[in-house]
């Protein structure tokens, strides 16, 4: 298994469609692989009357690919960019991730605008070139092998915008709808800089956003904007493999953290639960000591990045916290999997952790473990004993 690769972008200048994909296509060049060509052929399948094409450009002196994406001035709803991705000649992975940015800023716009979902016009959005730049952006990250996205603090800029509706504060209200839960940065720009399009493709690919990884950098891409600014009007992607523990990926993680003298132990046991419930990596408690060598509790909650609001909120509904700590920081993951195995007619999950394609670790779910041990009378540790060894002989490992 070759290491994972991971895509960087660092945004100084924003990023839009046409710009992430030239960044792509760029990196591609330079590292042997033919993206610009599975982005063309894949826009093209379409078949709304758009294509694409790279040009060799620069941008405050510096070399950059631009790419051109050219449509008619045919508008669409959210339905036929929708049947047109699906019916488009792409491999599966992109087509979910193209679809997913669809539906990401059909959302956006309908919170924005207070309707419901079958409501929605795209207006701006509505052009082909929407379509066009997820698939382009979806093949772009698919060609060149991206496992994992990350990004640069989100620079936002302020002043105004004109758009279909009027005049729009920046950033456009799209725009902050796709990207909550990222992090970002205020900047002096008064221009667009992450249009809604260049969000929606950021957030359908999962992507973390902070400082730069540790990386094995492989190649970088440049691409071109076509607006004339004071900067460089570029978006930089850095191709890499993360540095350090062959076959671990480093992630990037939030840690929250609240000190509470004032709730009992049960109810703290009953809000680590519901945490965990509602999408926590992890969540503990610690005894400490406050003031006046007042007992009290460290409650500790590790979440995703995009997950920090929602469990921000589940803290506050459910503990007696005023206000909570956090911190970025990463963590080393092991690639994981997960197999069912049958013990005495239970389901048994078992989770799979590999090292350089080397299994080091097999955990059967303890709550699956007693549920078999309670109908059947047998000891926890027989039937945990009893779904390792199954799991094992399932991978074709000898005891």
């Amino acid at each position: 298994m070759s290491p994972s690769r991971l895509a960087y972008f660092d945004l100084a200048s924003g990023a839009s469609g046409d710009m992430i994909i030239a960044a792509l296509a760029d990196a591609g060049r330079r590292l042997g692989v033919d993206a610009q060509s599975a982005i063309v052929d894949a826009v093209a399948s379409l078949a709304l009357g758009c294509g694409v094409t790279f040009i060799d450009d620069e941008r405050g002196g510096l070399a950059c690919l631009r790419a051109e994406v050219k449509t008619s001035d045919a508008s669409y709803g959210p339905s036929q960019l929708r049947e047109a991705i699906e019916r488009a000649d792409l491999p599966d992975a992109p087509r979910r991730r193209a679809l997913r940015g669809l539906d990401e800023l059909v959302r956006a716009e309908a919170v924005v605008h207070g309707t419901g979902l079958e409501d929605v016009h795209l207006h701006e959005l509505g052009s082909a070139d929407t379509a066009a730049d997820l698939v382009g952006a979806s093949v772009g990250l698919h060609s060149i092998d991206i496992a994992h996205v990350a990004a640069a603090p989100v620079p936002m800029p302020s002043g105004w915008i004109d758009a279909a509706h009027g005049r729009l504060p920046l950033p456009a209200p799209v725009t902050l709808e796709l990207l909550n839960g990222a992090t970002v940065r205020g900047v002096g720009a008064s221009h667009e800089l992450v249009t809604p399009t260049g969000a929606a493709i950021l957030v359908a690919h999962d992507t973390t956003f902070g400082p730069l990884p540790e990386l094995a950098l492989q190649a970088t891409g440049v691409g071109g904007g076509t607006r004339d600014t004071e900067q460089p009007n570029i978006c930089r992607v850095l191709i890499g493999t993360r540095a350090g523990l062959p076959g671990a990926r480093s992630e990037q993680i939030v840690l929250l953290e609240t000190n509470i003298d004032d709730q009992t132990p049960e109810s703290l046991g009953h809000a680590v639960e519901t945490l965990l419930a509602v999408g926590a990596l992890d969540a503990w408690i610690a005894p400490i000591l406050m003031k006046k060598t007042r007992p009290a509790f460290l409650l500790s909650v590790l979440v995703e990045p995009a997950d920090e609001a929602r469990l921000v909120e589940a803290l506050f509904r459910h503990t007696t916290t005023l206000g909570v700590r956090r911190r970025e920081t990463t963590r080393w993951a092991l690639e994981r999997s997960e197999l069912h195995v049958r013990v005495d007619e239970g389901d048994v999950r078992v989770k799979i952790a590999i090292l350089s394609e080397e299994v080091v670790n097999v955990a059967p779910e303890f709550g699956d473990c007693v549920d078999v041990a309670k109908r059947t009378g047998r000891s926890v540790d027989d039937v945990y004993n009893e779904a390792t060894s199954a799991a094992r002989r399932a991978l074709g490992e000898r005891l």
